[in-house]
């Protein structure tokens, strides 16, 4: 590593030769029967992805041998991959993508090196631990990256893989995570407004215990069990779209959410509080508003 210089990306990298140096890395996987993004992905996919985090690359004597891209959470409501992991919306996680080295500089320790750059930049940036994911049948790779502290949290399965990934996760505050934490539970909610935007019906009816208590006070009903609540979404006219305000992890234990619904010419409001066993969602309880223009009355007591 005495030559190795790892640096940001630059505006002057050549985006093309990334994405070559990532093709012949990925090369041995794709061999495999395992169609990582990187086996053959196009220039435009390269740069979007470096785009949107941080990226780094690898020197040595003037050329880039290596690369990766750190990012912070995702937005659930971007991409269905985006809403699978809740891991990925995490506030407090950074996750790390399309690690690369180029075969001819493999085993002179650039991997583990551009992983602890994208390590010192989340804990600058404030982030409490680092993911990553990699295939299930990746075994060899999973094995270095538990050798580096990465412990394996979950699974999922992202959309065009033929293999499910196992997701990998290590603390970087001395303090493990788990999936029954506040943030955790936050990071669920989000998903879930996710879904109902995406009408991913299958995966609204995942995050709900099969005995799940629905309250709405505004209107008087109850939905028992989460076929019926989900019902009620599907069901519902269609017209509308989710905005997703905010979500807040609340003293007891519940997360707290508030959503705007645009409906044609209306808007509605909905404050939602959600009750947890585990990752499963057991109660929830919304109030849902009508806005509506304010009395004449109150016109000279409010600002705008």
């Amino acid at each position: 590593m005495s030559n190795i210089v790892i640096r940001p990306l630059s505006p002057s990298d050549s985006i093309e030769s990334l994405t070559a140096l990532l093709h012949r890395a990925y090369a041995p996987l794709g061999a495999m029967g395992l169609n990582y993004t990187a086996v053959d992905q196009s220039v435009e996919t390269t740069a979007r992805r470096f785009g949107g985090g941080q990226g780094f690359v690898a020197e040595q004597a003037g050329r880039i041998v290596g690369t990766v891209v750190v990012n912070g959470p995702l937005d659930a409501g971007e991409s269905p991959d985006a809403r699978a992991c809740a891991w990925y919306l995490r506030r407090d996680v950074a996750h790390l993508h399309q690690l690369g080295v180029d075969p001819a500089a493999q085993g002179k320790g650039i991997g583990p090196a551009l992983i602890a750059t994208c390590e010192r930049w989340a804990v600058e940036q404030g982030y409490r631990a680092m993911a990553l994911d990699t295939a299930m049948p990746a075994t060899h790779l999973r094995q270095r990256y538990a050798a580096l502290g990465y412990a394996e949290v979950g699974d999922v399965q992202w959309s065009g893989k033929r293999y499910r990934s196992v997701i990998m996760v290590e603390p970087l505050s001395g303090a493990a995570l788990h999936t029954d934490d506040a943030e955790h539970r936050c990071a669920l909610v989000r998903a879930l407004w996710a879904h109902v935007q995406a009408r991913d019906w299958a995966a609204m009816r995942a995050a709900f215990a099969d005995d799940v208590v629905t309250l709405w006070p505004v209107t008087g009903e109850r939905f028992d069990g989460a076929d019926m609540i989900v019902r009620a979404n599907a069901e519902y006219p269609e017209g509308w779209s989710i905005e997703v305000k905010e979500v807040d992890a609340m003293t007891d234990g519940r997360v707290h959410s508030v959503v705007e619904v645009p409906h044609g010419e209306q808007r509605f409001f909905a404050h939602s509080r959600f009750t947890f066993a585990g990752t499963q969602i057991t109660q929830l309880c919304e109030h849902w508003a009508h806005a509506e223009a304010p009395p004449a009355w109150r016109k000279n007591l409010v600002h705008g």
